[in-house]
């Protein structure tokens, strides 16, 4: 009986064993021919993805390996298409794929909430249709990395509490998600793309929860949390995301010490003077020099995942602050609002006409007040 017994292990041993060995290793050859073929492929041809169903199937012990292939594919992808953004056309299956292979790889959700929601009408041309289809495919992408990142019965409890201090004293709120970037960027594109104030409240109540966090985010809910202010909201908001897309000192200096400037102006509703805007805008043509010294301006001020770009839009947002201010004062004596900068600038309201980072050789950003909105927005053109 031992005998048989004996004989028996010997043959698995012998024959079981190694068919195992050699069939792992053919699906693992068969897995990485796969891949090879979509290393050929995904570039520029990534309409040929399959779906995440079918990528998770077949990925057998490798769905990790071939995540971060297909991210690395992505990538690529990104940085060929950048300023047509015509890499948004592919970019949610692609992302939506490795987040299906790999819940927990962070980088990108990260870069899918920053890139896809953005529209500009320079280099692209969508219908609102259009937009409002990119918003909700970046929506689906959120939640499935707030389900994978945070606790949910902490989220939705910190949503309903409105006693600020409670969040961050008391341990049921504490630590709702594993890094406090997953609301905080949440909160970013609900506010900027999504247009609902009231979740991007919640989403920054959520990020403030997190002990990992800055301490600027508390300042941010506090904000949020609210019901006034506006462009002063937007201003804050950019500032704190440049200070925390990239790793840059002099980023990160120049958008706090701005910041610290900027809050005493709002708490206590400063009038912003001419010459103080026009040394912002020094100050950032210097930065914006530096930290494009190596690479295309104009491409790197406008990607989202760069300090400078959210730099450059702050300091749009205070040009706007400061329009706003005098249009106040032109109202009240016009009866009526300026039809753009320039009019507040030849009428003496205004002592400098800013100057927007955004131009090309033949057209620029002006401010101008917009009807529907009842506030000044900015518009490309050819004429001031």
């Amino acid at each position: 009986m031992k005998k048989n017994k004996l004989l028996l292990i010997l043959l698995v041993l012998i024959f079981i064993i190694p068919s195992f060995v050699v069939l792992s290793f053919k699906m693992g050859t068969i897995n990485y021919a796969k891949h090879r073929e979509i290393r050929e492929n995904v570039v520029s041809h990534p309409d040929l993805l399959p779906n995440k169903e079918m990528s998770k199937l077949t990925s057998f012990w490798f769905a990790n390996a071939r995540a971060d292939l297909y991210w690395l594919e992505a990538i690529q992808y990104i940085g060929s298409n950048a300023i047509s953004s015509e890499y948004k056309k592919y970019l949610y299956p692609m992302i939506d794929i490795i987040t299906h292979l790999n819940p927990y790889f962070e980088h990108p959700y990260i870069i899918w909430e920053l890139l896809v929601p953005d529209y500009n009408a320079r280099y692209e041309n969508k219908t609102i249709e259009e937009q409002k289809k990119d918003i909700e495919k970046a929506e689906a992408i959120w939640l499935k990395w707030i389900a994978n990142f945070c606790d949910t019965k902490k989220v939705e409890a910190i949503k309903w509490e409105y006693d600020l201090s409670k969040l961050w004293s008391e341990d049921k709120y504490k630590n709702p998600c594993k890094s406090y970037t997953i609301p905080y960027y949440l909160a970013y594109v609900y506010y900027f793309y999504a247009h609902d104030p009231i979740k991007a409240a919640d989403y920054y109540k959520v990020t403030s929860a997190n002990t990992d966090s800055m301490e600027w985010s508390k300042v941010l809910a506090a904000i949020m949390q609210w019901k006034w202010w506006d462009r002063e909201k937007a201003i804050i908001m950019f500032l704190n995301m440049a200070k925390t897309v990239e790793n840059n000192e002099l980023c990160q200096t120049y958008s706090t010490n701005l910041e610290q400037i900027m809050l005493p102006v709002f708490n206590w509703n400063y009038k912003l003077t001419w010459d103080f805007i026009k040394a912002v805008e020094k100050n950032r043509q210097i930065i914006d020099k530096v930290l494009n010294k190596w690479q295309d301006e104009e491409k790197t001020a406008l990607d989202d995942t760069k300090c400078i770009s959210y730099i450059n839009k702050s300091v749009r947002e205070i040009n706007l602050y400061y329009i706003e201010q005098a249009n106040k004062k032109y109202k009240a004596d016009k009866w009526n609002n300026a039809a753009n900068a320039k009019v507040l600038f030849d009428a003496g309201y205004i002592d400098y006409l800013p100057v927007d980072f955004q131009k090309s050789w033949n057209s620029i950003i002006i401010y101008k007040f917009d009807d529907k909105t009842l506030n000044f927005d900015y518009e490309m053109t050819s004429w001031y």
